[in-house]
């Protein structure tokens, strides 16, 4: 039999206490369990609130089982406490804190009156009566001429209070003063001036608020009011009349702030010419004149200058403050019945009537009454309906509501001012391209949202969209340098609407995913411990298991070394490189993950090969040499005709290494260059840059002119990574720019391969470039820093040795001062021992000193040792290697004069 686990939170063990007793939890339900939170975001205290009176008394009368209940479950300690108002209602709280227990008891019914049978609860249109328990029994009259102690005291007056769901909750009876309003201020009841009652205010168009009603109802009654409570909830007022007061309240608002903006604004030009008429017959800038007989006068022009002055400015706030509402209200409208808006709105009205009709289904499932939901289902529908027709409304007028039928995969919608490509088309959402590292862009391709394989998107609503383009018309706009509007979009989407784009994509032939051989690993795993001799090398499959086919291989370190750095040591990863290339794999996708405690794991892939020539083939699978057949003779030519001759057999051109060619690809993907970088580098290739004397740079794009002025703020970082370089100067003291070895390279495969240009701004093009993978600067550049790494590995050496010598010299002084203290009998160290210092024999008898210090004093007294200097370990940057020489090869032997 299965058993229900322990709750693991307190909010689970009282929710399950409660449920026990039959109690719903949730929104508009019997209870809801809450807590307080500290600033870090932990609960500190579980408590729950009952939302009905049924809750209520249920829990008063099951108080010590819902303690134990909760404390059995789990542990969890709880307190019920239970207080009681003056009609008899019990108030029930429950917490988890450290508070303190309350009970009271309910309050007994008079002691001459036999205890009442419970009632069934009245509607809640009816007056509740309160009896007074003081009043004497008509035999028991109290003496004329003694006033009766319990004589209730006099009324102070009659009030209603109605609620309807066409008014509101509104209390009736009440004047300015008699002190009604401090009374039920506390429970939401605020002075309605237009209908001269006091009210809860946004209670119209809902059920009545009955908690605040009962409090309001107690607190007038002990005051010594007379209150009557009519509620009735069947009076309502229809969605369409409710729309037409809310435009008409708004007109009002608009009309209403538009006249204070005015007088704010008149009041405040009125202010602003009373300060400069305040200082009128003083000159500007005039200093007060102290002691004059102007002093005075001046002073006070000023002061009434100054406060006219913060006068027009505060009324100048109030000016812009209210034309900005009455701007709000005059928008109302508009913004209300705006179709997109609308429909949103629709989406939660919708969820809601879902909710409330669930919360119906429960209420009769338990044998309840449903009536509060069953209203607000009606008032729901009847809202749903009044917008739905609104939407109707606005597409018969001709306004274009994007919907899932109106896009395909790949088009193009624009969002927020700018167009996204369309990866998914959802039902009530669009999968657009999303790069944040490139926003704001104005056309967001899926392209420039992919990141190693993986296709970054963010969903959008349709009601968000603006327009649309087919993929083909937006090309075309790319492809002629535009960017669409919507006027020319509309125009496209007309043109191929989306059906016409599914059509064909539906009909295009669908390319065959390429199945993967289970044979085949998928990832190489790399374990070493830290200055280990051995490591282990374990394939694995697509599941990250090790594979079945292959056994894990055991590299062994080179004999006296070892792997020192665990699985990142170089040695390590150099020899799985080779063993990789030997097993016929390689790298692919991204870096090594994991770390050395779990082992490093990288995806590798199958290294693509060429067809083996039949020459090629294993000595054990080579074919039997046949011996040719004989070739029948060849016909004679006619005599009349010349002989043919026969086409010689051209060389088949040489095969091209797929490692290069593989090379290629990473050293063209890894560049990095910008556009201006590369056109830069192609122009250096091809000959035509050079360096003024006065070290302008100029291009001549046509050979024995001038050429045109370019911006060198590209060489520097071109330099340092090794593309070019520049050259001696010539006869008219100008020095080329000519490309090196790293630079040729990376232009063919710049030229071949073409990789997408990386978006840079000036300052951008001037940062430090990567060098050509695998080139000549590369190798430089890492024999630089091993070089640096290994001083510095030597520098931190002798540091050490020298702390260490500083170390052993402290201690030292330590025991010599330590026996010279002893002897001179100094407690603080505030005096240096003096130099050359040795205790007779009578002292070192009397203190007892050690023998070995006494040594060290004596040999100190004649070779005394200096404080040992800690070397400077200030880290320095490397230096900038020299540049690279110049290719040897010639533009035309390139072929790199025209631009790529």
């Amino acid at each position: 039999m299965a058993t229900t686990p322990a709750a693991k939170s307190p909010s689970i063990a009282i929710a399950r206490a409660l449920r026990r007793l039959a109690l719903t939890q949730g929104k508009g339900k019997d209870f809801r369990v809450d807590g307080d939170y500290n600033k870090a975001g932990e609960r500190v205290r579980t408590y729950v609130l009952t939302l009905t009176r049924h809750a209520d008394e249920t829990v008063a009368a099951h108080a010590d089982d819902i303690e134990r209940w909760a404390s059995e479950d789990g542990g969890w300690s709880f307190t019920v406490n239970v207080r009681y108002s003056d009609n008899g209602r019990p108030h029930c709280t429950i917490s988890n804190g450290a508070v303190e227990k309350v009970r009271e008891e309910p309050p007994a019914p008079p002691a001459d009156e036999p205890t009442p049978e419970p009632q069934p609860e009245e509607p809640a249109g009816e007056t509740e009566v309160l009896e007074d328990p003081a009043q004497p029994e008509e035999d028991e009259q109290p003496p004329a001429d003694e006033p009766s102690a319990e004589e209730p005291p006099a009324s102070k007056g009659a009030l209603t209070i109605t609620h309807t769901r066409a008014d509101g909750t509104l209390l009736d009876g009440s004047s300015k003063g008699d002190g009604v309003f401090e009374l039920v201020k506390p429970f939401g009841f605020w002075p309605f001036r237009s209908l001269g009652v006091l009210g809860i205010r946004h209670s119209r168009d809902r059920e009545a608020q009955k908690w605040r009603i009962d409090c309001a109802t107690a607190a007038l009654r002990e005051a010594g009011w007379e209150v009557t409570v009519e509620i009735d909830e069947s009076r309502r007022r229809s969605f369409e009349e409710a729309e037409a007061e809310r435009l008409e309240r708004a007109e009002d608002r608009a009309e209403r702030f538009g006249d204070r903006a005015d007088r704010a604004a008149s009041a405040s030009d009125a202010r602003h010419k009373a300060a400069l008429g305040a200082l009128d017959g003083i000159e500007p800038g005039q200093p007060i004149l102290r002691g004059h007989h102007s002093e005075r006068h001046h002073r006070r022009a000023i002061e009434r200058s100054d406060n006219h002055m913060r006068k027009s400015i505060e009324e100048s706030g109030k000016a812009q403050h209210y034309s900005h509402r009455a701007e709000a209200a005059e928008k109302y409208e508009e913004r209300r019945y705006d179709p997109n808006r609308t429909r949103r709105r629709l989406e939660k009205l919708g969820a809601e009537l879902r909710q409330q009709e669930s919360y119906r289904d429960e209420e009769k499932a338990a044998g309840r009454d449903a009536g509060r939901y069953e209203r607000r289902i009606e008032d729901l529908r009847e809202e749903i309906a009044g917008w739905e027709q609104v939407v109707e409304q606005a597409r018969q007028d001709g306004v274009k509501l994007w919907e899932a039928d109106d896009f395909a995969p790949r088009d193009f919608a624009m969002y927020s001012g700018s167009w996204f490509q369309v990866l998914r088309v959802n039902p009530k959402t669009l999968s657009i391209a999303w790069n944040l590292r490139l926003m704001p862009k104005q056309v967001m391709t899926l392209e420039d949202s992919t990141e190693r394989g993986t296709t970054y998107t963010f969903g959008i609503d349709y009601t968000n969209i603006k327009a649309r383009c087919p993929e083909a018309a937006m090309l075309a706009f790319l492809a002629d340098g535009k960017v669409p509007g919507t006027k020319s979009a509309w125009t496209a989407h007309e043109a191929q609407p989306a059906s016409e784009v599914r059509a064909a994509q539906a009909a295009a032939p669908k390319p065959k995913k390429k199945r993967s051989d289970p044979k085949v690993p998928k990832k190489v795993k790399v374990e070493c411990r830290w200055d280990a001799t051995e490591a282990t090398l374990t394939f694995l499959d697509g599941k990250g298991e090790p594979h079945k086919l292959r056994e894990p291989v055991t590299i062994q370190a080179p004999e006296g070394e070892k792997f020192t750095e665990s699985v990142w040591s170089r040695s390590l990863l150099a020899e799985v490189t080779r063993l990789l290339a030997a097993e016929g794999f390689q790298y692919w996708g991204s870096k090594w993950s994991g770390s050395p405690g779990r082992g490093i794991v990288h995806a590798i892939e199958p290294t693509e090969t060429t067809e083996a020539a039949p020459e090629q083939a294993k000595p054990d699978q080579v074919p039997p040499v046949e011996p040719p057949a004989e070739e029948p003779p060849a016909p004679e030519p006619p005599a009349d005709e010349p002989p043919v001759e026969q086409p010689v057999d051209e060389p088949a051109p040489p095969t091209e290494d797929p490692q290069e060619l593989r090379l290629q690809r990473e050293q063209a993907a890894a560049l990095g260059w910008s556009t201006g970088q590369a056109e830069f580098v192609i122009a250096a290739a091809a000959g035509r840059l050079y360096l003024h004397q006065f070290g302008s740079l100029y291009c001549r794009d046509i050979p024995g002119t001038a050429g045109r002025l370019v911006s060198n703020h590209r060489m520097s970082a071109l330099v340092k990574a090794g593309f070019v370089t520049v050259g001696a100067a010539d006869a008219n003291r100008e020095r080329p720019v000519l490309v090196t070895v790293d630079g040729r390279r990376a232009v063919a495969a710049w030229k071949r391969w073409k990789p997408r240009p990386v978006e840079k701004n000036r300052e951008q093009e001037c940062e430090r470039l990567r060098p050509l993978l695998h080139g000549v600067q590369a190798r430089r550049l890492a024999e630089q820093a091993a070089k640096d790494e290994a001083k510095r590995k030597a520098a931190s050496k002798e540091f050490r040795e020298a702390h260490q010598r500083l170390m052993e010299w402290e201690d030292r002084e330590d025991r010599l001062w330590a026996a010279w203290a002893k002897v001179q009998g100094i407690v603080y160290r505030l005096q240096r021992r003096p130099a050359g210092w040795v205790p007779p024999e009578e002292e070192i008898e009397a203190h007892g000193l050690d023998a070995e210090v006494v040594a060290e004093l004596r040999a100190d007294a004649v070779n005394p040792q200096p404080r040992p200097v800690l070397p400077d370990l200030k880290q320095r940057p490397m230096p900038d290697l020299p540049p690279l020489e110049a290719d040897d090869q010639t533009p035309e032997q390139l072929g790199l004069f025209a631009v790529a």
